[in-house]
């Protein structure tokens, strides 16, 4: 039995390393959703508000009205005195007298309005006077079940700071006892946006003022009407969420300008749109300031007296958007899901099989969460799931990768034993071609030589001086850029010969004779460029700078696994490869940084702007013209 279990639990490890990549990572996205449910639920919210602006406009219920104090109002105001009617004449300027809302009020009841909310906060006297706050309060007493008045919770300034309830002023309401308030706080989430019903806002600040703090406007609006109220039994966990209708103007708003003119109002009232109807009064205009961001506003925002007409159609249908907050549980499970995919997935070989199945099951469950948030309004965080799974495709298509980098390597190693380790890097990449390509062939290349000048000085003062390491650290620092430089641009480095680095373009891997003598004449650049560089952060330590030579040769040359049986290396040989070390003494007597062959230079013409520097004998060749880049000089 002991034996057995033991035999187990080895056979348990041995399981657990082999797959120690996905075990981590579904303890990873475990311990991330753990630690960063904000987030996380910030993402889920994001994808609820795409799918409810893919959904489309819904239909709002009947009878829910707003009265906009909207930019067509206010701009019909500012020209009033133009009107017949001396009741517009008074609202030339902003904010207009508060007889303007009374007379609204009136005019609403009077067309068969059910309940009538204000969503404005009158905390302060009118700026109009006595007789202005007389006039409305009046009209308010005239209809105390009927009309819903603005409260508000602000944040306290000064010595004690804090929250305090803001109801209207006692010259409209008296004492407030007979009348109906309605709380105009909405709760805004961290990036800003509006998605709680403004009812569970006020529950939450009633739970720190006290229960002076009044329910939603809308659900006091939907008490003045005499709707009942339906009890709500959410999901253990679960948060209600608004459900916009579409974007601002969604929900029938009429200028209140319409309701305030005679002629407007008389057709408004005989259109009943006002009958039996729930009517929000408060500002849409953006010069206001009262636009929020909601699902469908976009960057202009939605008016907050249509938000609160949203939750209150919202209660009407008994509907809303249900929200799964991230939990412990929900972390676990992600963390499952990701371990238990990747296991399942483990019988395709193929990185791209892997991904390709995996990012479909990701885009699927994408899909069911967008249709269940757009028909029924549910929210199950798939978002996250989603994305766990494809981050599975994306680790198990690596760790497939991996293995299939690992066969290389081994290929490479033993390549390694008689080849550079960029070559057979190179080779090790196409193993079906190596036989022909290390075997030997012969082929048109452009052969880069680099050499520092006057190294062999710099060699002795840097060993009288006893700075043996710093030579050899500075020497590594310059081929480091060198060898950079060439690698961007396609090069096998050959090999090293002192303080000179020899670079071939086109073999083993030929890519045309106009791109590898474009390529070539680019890392020369680079590497005049990296120098630059370094001689300035060398003179910033009060270090010597260094002077190099860069020369292009252009020829045909024999590559291929040279030297003996127990060494061998991947190397060229030819005439080009001559040129280029003769080309050294003609830069040096010329002063110039970067010297090309003839050959090289008729492959650069079109393209490149040359400077011809004469011609020149090269030994044991015919003399040849030799070219420089125009712009590049010796420092």
């Amino acid at each position: 039995m002991k034996a057995t279990t033991k035999t187990k639990g080895k056979l348990l490890l041995q399981w657990a390393s082999k797959r120690w990549l996905i075990l981590g990572l579904g303890a990873s996205i475990s311990t991330l959703a753990l630690l960063f449910p904000q987030q996380l639920d910030r993402l889920e919210l994001g994808l609820m508000e795409e799918a409810q602006e893919l959904r489309g406009i819904r239909k709002v219920p009947n009878r829910v009205v707003i009265v906009g104090i909207d930019d067509f109002s206010l701009v019909q105001a500012a020209n009033s005195d133009l009107s017949k009617e001396a009741e517009l004449q008074t609202l030339q300027s902003w904010p207009w007298p508060r007889k303007a809302y009374g007379l609204v009020i009136e005019r609403l009841v009077e067309s068969g309005a059910k309940a009538v909310g204000l969503d404005l906060l009158l905390d302060t006297p009118s700026s109009h006077g006595k007789t202005d706050d007389d006039a409305l309060a009046i009209a308010l007493q005239q209809h105390i079940p009927t009309v819903v008045m603005g409260a508000q919770v602000l944040e306290s300034r000064g010595n004690i700071a804090g929250l305090s309830l803001h109801t209207p002023h006692r010259n409209l309401v008296g004492d407030g006892s007979q009348f109906q308030l309605g709380l105009l706080n909405g709760y805004m989430d961290r990036d800003g946006a509006i998605r709680h019903r403004p009812n569970d806002y006020a529950k939450e600040l009633k739970t720190t003022l006290g229960s002076s703090v009044p329910s939603s406007l809308a659900v006091s609006l939907l008490e003045a009407a005499g709707h009942p109220i339906a009890a709500e039994t959410p999901w253990h966990g679960w948060q209600s969420l608004l459900d916009p209708y579409g974007p601002a103007g969604t929900i029938p708003t009429i200028p209140i300008w319409d309701v305030l003119d005679p002629v407007r109002f008389q057709q408004l009232r005989e259109s009943k749109i006002f009958d039996q109807a729930i009517v929000l009064i408060g500002p849409t205009a953006a010069v206001l300031q009262d636009l929020h961001q909601t699902a469908f506003s976009g960057q202009t925002g939605m008016p907050g007296v249509e938000i609160h007409a949203t939750e209150l159609a919202n209660r009407l249908e008994q509907r809303s958007l249900l929200f799964q907050p991230n939990s412990w549980a929900w972390s676990c499970l992600l963390g499952l899901v990701v371990i238990t995919t990747a296991i399942s997935v483990e019988r395709w070989e193929k990185p791209i099989t892997r991904l390709a199945a995996l990012a479909a099951i990701s885009a699927g469950f994408l899909l069911i969460g967008f249709a269940l948030i757009a028909q029924l309004g549910l929210g199950v965080r798939l978002l996250t799931l989603s994305g766990a799974i494809l981050m599975t495709g994306i680790v198990s298509s690596s760790e497939a990768t991996l293995k299939l980098q690992w066969q290389r390597r081994r290929l490479r190693n033993s390549l390694g034993r008689y080849l550079s380790p960029a070559v057979a890097a190179q080779i090790a990449s196409q193993p079906e071609e190596a036989d022909e390509l290390l075997g030997g062939q012969q082929a048109d290349v452009v052969i880069l030589m680099s050499d520092i000048r006057g190294f062999t000085s710099f060699t002795q003062q840097m060993s009288e001086a006893k700075r043996v390491p710093d030579l050899v650290k500075r020497l590594n620092y310059y081929f480091t850029e060198v060898v950079d430089a060439l690698h961007q641009e396609g090069a096998t480095v050959d090999k090293f010969i002192g303080d000179a680095c020899l670079a071939v373009f086109g073999a083993p891997i030929h890519r045309g004779n106009q791109q590898e003598a474009e390529s070539a004449i680019r890392a020369a650049l680079d590497i005049e460029k990296r120098l630059r560089t370094l001689n300035s952060q060398w003179k910033k330590d009060g270090e010597p700078s260094w002077e190099q030579v860069i020369v292009l040769s252009f020829g045909s040359v024999i590559s291929g696994n040279i030297g003996s049986s127990s060494r061998m290396d991947y190397t060229v040989i030819g005439s080009a490869v001559n040129t280029a070390s003769r080309l050294e003494k003609v830069a040096k007597e010329c002063q110039k940084t970067i010297v090309l062959s003839e050959a090289v230079a008729n492959l650069l013409k079109p393209t490149w702007n040359l400077e011809d520097l004469g011609e020149f004998p090269i030994r044991g060749q015919a003399h040849q013209h030799v070219y420089t880049v125009a712009s590049v000089h010796l420092p």
